[in-house]
């Protein structure tokens, strides 16, 4: 006896995306600003300290701002992105483990 089988296929439909390129490198950051964030995700803020602690012994010439984003961490903070974008010549955004 012969039986219909629908299927689906669960890869489903990718959204359309609009792709951005990185931000040029900096050739040295020497007497620069760089923003170190804590996501607010899992001991995001403990990876943050940690690289805040390595740059302030082993590269005092560059200036680390240290900054925790508002909110939760999937929702973004315009106001601290643009403070980077002004003020920053790079960031790591830290996401925890």
């Amino acid at each position: 006896m012969a039986t219909d089988l629908r299927v689906h296929n669960p890869m489903g439909y990718p959204p359309q995306i609009d792709q951005k390129h990185l931000a040029p490198r900096v050739s040295d950051l020497a007497g620069k600003t760089v923003y170190l964030v804590d996501c607010r995700f899992d001991d995001g803020d403990i990876l943050v300290e940690q690289m805040a602690n390595w740059f302030r012994e082993n590269r005092p010439d560059i200036q680390i701002e240290v900054r925790r984003k508002s909110g939760v961490y999937t929702e973004r903070d315009e106001a601290l992105y643009t403070e980077i974008q002004r003020k920053g010549a790079g960031a790591v955004m830290a996401v925890g483990h």
